[in-house]
């Protein structure tokens, strides 16, 4: 007897439907599960580190990794297959990206910051009003986070925050929502972009949408030219807890970001052209080192 998959005999419109049910449903329960249990915990305390650090995880489990995993399962009749989580990333690979990531921080920040000066014209006055508010709230959450911080809450930050997140949206971006774009679109690099803007346009902020889309193309190639969900997810766990490490130290100085002017800092265009042609000749270096291993 054959045994197929659940999705075998399924057209591409079907399968995206069951996708967003897995997402919308997980959605539903793991929040309303982690609103449960962070009032069990907190009460009224709902601005406490903890108290974000369960939403954030339970959540975040069931919004991303808990879909793409039921997804696959759905897919190949492997919990671990479709996503191609059970290849692993070439050593060589990782070295490159882990290196990268030390220059593609200040790429992504001034990218932000210039992200931050686009305004949106009179008529959408109000969808700017309600993105900027969706910012506040974001930097009220990074502020309760990171506030008051030593090293063993920067470690649990740096778990909880930087690399829960990274391991749980790569699952269902890069290596669920691409590969099945790229099955459907017949076209890899179209897969990348619309996975990117879905990815950049899904977290609500707008001020930070440009560096995010292209740090989702970046993530895109890693899992196209490593053929493994793992060399992604390593570089958005370290983007993420690069910035996490960056905040602390800035911290401990005494330096409120919020007051200072990037582009009025010493040596701020020149530190970003330079970052900006490493990152491209980094990747560059990359992509070709990924094809005399992998071809």
């Amino acid at each position: 007897m054959i045994y197929t998959s659940f999705f075998s005999y399924k057209s591409y419109w079907t399968q995206l439907c069951y996708l967003l049910l897995f997402v919308s449903c997980g959605f539903t329960i793991f929040s309303s599960l982690a609103l449960l249990v962070g009032k069990l915990y907190f009460g009224t305390d709902v601005d406490s580190r903890g108290y974000f650090y369960i939403i954030q995880s339970v959540s975040t489990f069931g919004t991303f990794l808990a879909p793409a995993l039921l997804f696959s399962y759905c897919a190949t009749k492997k919990w671990f297959s479709y996503n191609k989580a059970d290849q692993v990333a070439p050593p060589p690979l990782v070295g490159y990206v882990i290196l990268l990531s030390l220059f593609i921080l200040p790429v992504i920040a001034c990218l932000g910051y210039f992200n931050e000066q686009i305004s949106l014209p009179e008529s959408f006055q109000k969808i700017e009003l309600w993105m900027r508010e969706m910012e506040e709230k974001n930097l009220v959450l990074v502020q309760t986070l990171t506030a008051n911080s030593n090293i063993p809450i920067l470690l649990l930050n740096i778990m909880l925050v930087a690399f829960l997140p990274a391991f749980f949206e790569e699952f269902l971006f890069r290596g669920t929502i691409q590969p099945f774009l790229s099955k459907w679109f017949l076209n890899k690099k179209i897969a990348i972009l619309v996975t990117a803007f879905i990815f950049s346009t899904i977290h609500f902020q707008f001020y930070g949408f440009i560096p995010r889309f292209l740090l989702g193309i970046y993530l895109g190639y890693l899992f196209v030219w490593s053929k493994s969900l793992w060399l992604p997810v390593i570089a958005h766990f370290m983007h993420n807890a690069n910035s996490l490490i960056f905040d602390y130290a800035i911290q401990k100085r005494g330096i409120d970001m919020e007051t200072i002017e990037p582009s009025k800092i010493s040596g701020f265009y020149p530190t970003a052209i330079i970052c900006t042609l490493l990152v491209a000749f980094g990747i560059f270096l990359l992509y070709k080192k990924s094809r005399q291993i992998l071809l």
